[in-house]
């Protein structure tokens, strides 16, 4: 498996209990991006362009946010306490698209694969939309129950812990119910996986 899964592991692992009491800091910011800036930081730290309305903020990172992005993810199991339970590393693909293109909401799909076999293991449809008061960013999924019902599984990433430009894409995606988060570090890629046409490998990892 890949450095990523040794060196989040080791590094989650240490930080979490201190990550679920606050929020406040990226371990995996990076300060060199080439860019000029990154959505990872101040609210009111905005592209050197002149006077930009929250508006037109949001919505210039949702075009950022929109696309295709790939790289690895850890997702972890979490108990009442925050203590993680069970974790599982994923090599992912996820694309989101926009309403339309002034709009800070759209749709999007997440593939996520086996990091040894690059088999897809699953797939996941979601509508997402950045909170115009916090920047933060939500994803709404919707599970299949056993019943037939469908019901909201509601995960987001605090504009705090976002790092977003034109190639990466890193943060952590905390579900609502406070049983998951997951952890990510994803590129700007255009081609599919040679594996994306096969068959979805369903796999027994429920979060609560």
């Amino acid at each position: 498996m890949r450095k990523f899964k040794t060196m989040v592991t080791a590094v989650m692992m240490a930080a979490l209990p201190v990550l679920l009491g606050s929020c406040d800091s990226d371990p995996y910011y990076i300060d060199d991006w080439q860019d000029s800036w990154t959505w990872g930081n101040d609210y009111n730290n905005r592209p050197d362009n002149g006077n930009v309305s929250n508006e037109d903020f949001f919505v210039s990172m949702a075009q950022t946010l929109a696309g295709k992005w790939r790289g690895d993810m850890m997702a972890y199991e979490l108990d009442e306490k925050g203590n993680v339970l069970d974790s599982l590393y994923y090599s992912t693909d996820i694309e989101f698209k926009q309403y339309n293109a002034q709009s800070i909401s759209g749709t999007g799909t997440q593939y996520d694969y086996n990091p040894d076999t690059d088999e897809l293991e699953l797939k996941r449809d979601f509508s997402w939309y950045i909170d115009p008061e916090t920047g933060n960013i939500y994803l709404n999924y919707k599970t299949q129950n056993s019943n037939g019902t469908t019901s909201d599984y509601i995960m987001s990433i605090a504009y705090d812990d976002l790092n977003l430009d034109d190639r990466t894409f890193t943060g952590y995606l905390w579900s609502n119910d406070g049983f998951e988060v997951d952890d990510f570090w994803f590129n700007r890629y255009t081609q599919t996986r040679a594996s994306a046409a096969k068959g979805v490998k369903r796999i027994k990892f429920v979060m609560r």
